[in-house]
């Protein structure tokens, strides 16, 4: 928990920077980002609502409000409010994408958000959002090919539709006649080219459960080893780590 004069602190730069302007340059955005950092969700929220309610359409600061609110559902016990999150986190992620169409995180965040509020859907909402989800992924890749997330979301999307069940596969049969092709050496691929970019605990967890899948057990404890050897840098890293530990223990 943050010390009083910290909050105090935090509050006089946001004074000093709502004076300059500081909400519409890097220094302000920085901050918000290492606030996300640190797992400070509700204060970076609270700062992010406060500039909204003078800049609207600023998709700089829409796409990190989706970030945020998807971090608090993935932490929230009730499924509803898990779910309500998530439908807001979409909302604001769809708003900057309306703001501004070129930025490509903004298509990130709602990939990320529409890819959460499935998880937590009935079957037809899950298989009705996978096209929305592809497109949000290929969107992003095609403003920004050097982008990590990007990557992984495109390989989760392939692991989560090679894995539909035989209930699943019939609703898309039914809605779409199908979807484009997706498979496990697919994602594989794709977790290969986030690591190529950065390495993240997330990147090496998911290669890892895939690799599992695929029946190559020896690749799979690797990279499952790689994420628990990585120290944590992002606010759910010891949580993957946690995974990665799990699926270690049930395969050795």
């Amino acid at each position: 928990m943050r010390s009083g004069k910290s909050r105090l602190l935090i509050v006089a730069l946001w004074l000093l920077g709502a004076k300059v302007g500081w909400a519409q340059d890097g220094l302000w955005l920085a901050h918000v980002d290492s606030l996300w950092q640190q797992g400070a969700f509700e204060e970076a929220l609270a700062l992010l609502d406060d500039s909204l309610q003078r800049n609207p359409n600023a998709a700089e600061l829409l796409w990190r409000r989706s970030r945020l609110r998807v971090e608090l559902g993935l932490r929230a016990r009730d499924k509803e409010r898990r779910r309500e999150l998530y439908r807001l986190g979409l909302e604001d992620a769809r708003a900057a994408i309306a703001a501004d169409s070129l930025n490509s995180r903004a298509y990130v965040a709602a990939a990320i958000a529409a890819g959460r509020l499935a998880l937590v859907s009935d079957p037809r909402d899950k298989v009705e959002r996978a096209r929305q989800i592809r497109a949000y992924i290929d969107r992003a890749l095609a403003l920004d090919p050097n982008d990590d997330i990007a990557y992984h979301l495109r390989g989760r999307w392939h692991y989560e539709v090679a894995t539909l069940n035989f209930f699943e596969r019939t609703l898309v049969r039914l809605i779409y006649g199908g979807l484009p092709d997706a498979s496990l050496e697919e994602a594989a691929e794709d977790f290969r080219r986030a690591l190529a970019l950065r390495e993240r605990v997330v990147h090496h967890l998911e290669l890892g459960r895939t690799l599992l899948r695929l029946g190559d057990r020896e690749g799979a404890v690797h990279e499952l080893e790689r994420a628990l050897a990585l120290p944590p840098s992002e606010p759910d890293d010891t949580t993957y780590q946690e995974e990665a530990r799990r699926l270690l223990a049930r395969i050795r």
